[in-house]
């Protein structure tokens, strides 16, 4: 199944995202949607970089990333794999909004922007995507 997902993946030079934060859109958006869960094998760096047509270092770094931000964990020699929060281990979520950090909100700003960056790139509007966000159901990652 995850190998099907892999083969639909792309990315878009005239975007204005890094190829690499593509990846790593990509690879979140999965893990979100539930098409990636816990244990499941990424391609290798090489593989992905052949597929998406990209430089191997390019792969290497939204694996860093990836990594970095706890969603994977790449074993030498075995791969990298998975390493999504389970529910279980998730506080349930608050009806009332968490206060912001200074650090929080200046995330919060920088992934809007790339968020509406490619939105743009796609041809929607603000509008269409926050009537779109207010229509889904939360999913935890």
């Amino acid at each position: 199944m995850a190998d099907s997902i892999f083969a639909q993946w792309s990315v878009e030079y005239e975007s204005g995202i890094p190829v690499y934060r593509q990846i790593i859109n990509l690879a979140c958006a999965a893990v979100a949607a539930g098409t990636l869960r816990n244990g499941d094998q990424l391609p290798t760096i090489r593989a992905l970089s052949v597929q998406l047509q990209v430089n191997p270092n390019t792969v290497a770094k939204a694996y860093r990333e990836l990594e970095l931000k706890g969603l994977i964990v790449s074993e030498r020699g075995s791969g990298s794999f998975i390493q999504a929060p389970s529910a279980a281990t998730e506080a349930a979520p608050s009806a009332v909004p968490a206060k912001e950090t200074p650090r929080k909100a200046a995330e919060l700003k920088k992934l809007y922007e790339k968020f509406m960056a490619e939105a743009a790139s796609q041809g929607m509007t603000e509008a269409e995507l926050l009537n779109f966000i207010k229509t889904q159901t939360p999913s935890t990652l």
